[in-house]
């Protein structure tokens, strides 16, 4: 087996290009060194890599080599956060927020557990037979005891409170808010006499108020659209995380769903509006569909009492902090990277490997789960024995590396002031 020069750094172009000698695949368009990531079904060696990586390669090796300071910043009034799992394969204590060690939790029974986390319920706004902030073209109106407005497929119910602008000649109506009383399906009436008002001669329309309202509790938790991986493959959809959920029951046992797009505007099964988090405030909601009169409209959210985050959960590649975040604060968590991670930066292929001799080890792994791929056992038996060779030079580093490691105890904790100790920190005599 050939192996880099004393004064060559082994690089991951060296992998690839050992990947192609060992496989016989020289041409980049039989095996790309990359996937097209706008082709879902692609594979390129560097897939080839991460999962020889991340499933074969034994964890005795990688726990000592590729640990690293993982680091994110907090927003205010946002609990979720997205994990680089392009780079990082996943993360361990201890974790710190502001410098200040917090608990690290890797089950969401046991994080809500300790974290209240139900949400609140209320009503805000009653439907009135409209989407609300519906409006219309008037054609026509008359001098009358009630004042008939002709609007061509209004669609609106008795009782509606329009209002009035744009009207020419008639112009005693612009401005003015009246209830409706329906005629046919292109008139209606308006509750005023309008008798001694100006000639109706063009123009007008009218307009019915959007939904307002304001929740009980404030501030709000907001909704988070994010996804690891959105924006550097565009077949990845972003995943959601809904904290806030606007209903309405409508006709025909159909229900109205609006949520928030995590920046203050209102979504779904609606074509306007908007929520204030730090108020509570929800202005110029206008439905799909028209509420009936009568008809709650209601929502769901979690009241927050903004802090500094005193606890941590990772769960399928995200974070979630409790409490939510009040201002930005600087997270950090041991992580460990994946090895092929400087294909993403570097595009010439120039970054290195975590360790020197991992280079050939790394290669023919990926060439052994190449001819797998191929159904080539005999590619396959070849891989295995190089393999073996080269674990065995690996194995001699990692127990020299072992050997100078201190042997963690029961105890060992009471001399790092951890959790469990009898320092400073959760379940310590000390606390917080």
């Amino acid at each position: 087996m050939s192996s880099p020069s004393s004064n060559r750094i082994p690089i991951l172009q060296m992998i690839l290009s050992k990947v192609r000698r060992l496989t016989g695949s020289a041409d980049p368009f039989q095996l790309p060194d990359t996937p097209d990531p706008t082709n879902p079904n692609s594979v390129g060696i560097s897939d080839y890599i991460n999962s020889f990586y991340l499933y074969d390669f034994p964890a005795e090796f990688r726990s000592l080599k590729l640990k690293d300071l993982y680091t994110f910043n907090t927003t205010f009034g946002i609990d979720t956060y997205a994990f680089d799992s392009e780079h990082y394969t996943t993360v361990e204590m201890p974790c710190y927020v502001m410098n200040r060690e917090v608990q690290l939790f890797n089950d969401p029974w046991s994080f809500y557990g300790l974290n209240f986390n139900w949400q609140t319920q209320n009503n805000f706004a009653t439907g009135n037979g409209t989407v609300g902030g519906a409006s219309g073209t008037i054609t026509a109106i008359t001098n009358a005891a009630n004042a008939q407005v002709t609007s061509a497929g209004y669609n609106l119910p008795n009782g509606t409170t329009v209002t009035i602008s744009g009207v020419g000649g008639m112009t005693q109506l612009n401005g003015n808010s009246y209830n409706i009383t329906q005629v046919d399906v292109n008139n209606f009436l308006l509750n005023v006499n309008s008798t001694a008002f100006g000639v109706y001669t063009s123009g007008g329309i009218w307009k019915t108020s959007a939904y307002n309202g304001i929740t009980t509790a404030a501030p709000l938790l907001r909704s988070v659209n994010n996804n690891p991986s959105f924006g550097i493959n565009p077949n990845y959809q972003a995943s959601r995380v809904q904290n806030i959920l606007i209903t309405a029951n409508v006709t025909n046992g159909n229900t109205l769903n609006v949520t928030d797009d995590g920046n203050g505007n209102l979504i779904g099964n609606c074509t306007a509006g908007n929520i204030n988090y730090q108020t509570g405030q929800i202005l110029n909601l206008s439905f799909t569909q028209p509420v009936p009169p009568g008809n709650a409209i209601q929502i769901q959210y979690n009241p927050i009492v903004p802090s500094i985050p005193l606890s941590i959960l990772f769960f399928q590649n995200q974070f979630v902090l409790r409490p939510v975040p009040d201002k930005g604060y600087t997270v950090q968590l041991v992580a460990y990277r994946q090895p092929s991670q400087a294909l993403a930066n570097t595009p010439a292929f120039a970054g290195s490997p975590e360790l020197s001799e991992w280079w050939e080890c790394i290669a023919v792994g990926a060439a052994k789960k190449i001819y797998e791929d191929r159904l080539d056992f005999t590619g396959v038996a070849q891989m295995d024995k190089m393999l073996q060779e080269r674990y065995n030079i690996v194995r001699t580093r990692t127990y020299a590396q072992l050997g100078k490691q201190r042997i963690q105890t029961l105890f060992a904790d009471q001399l790092t002031h951890n959790y469990g100790g009898s320092g400073w920190g959760f379940g310590g005599s000390g606390g917080f």
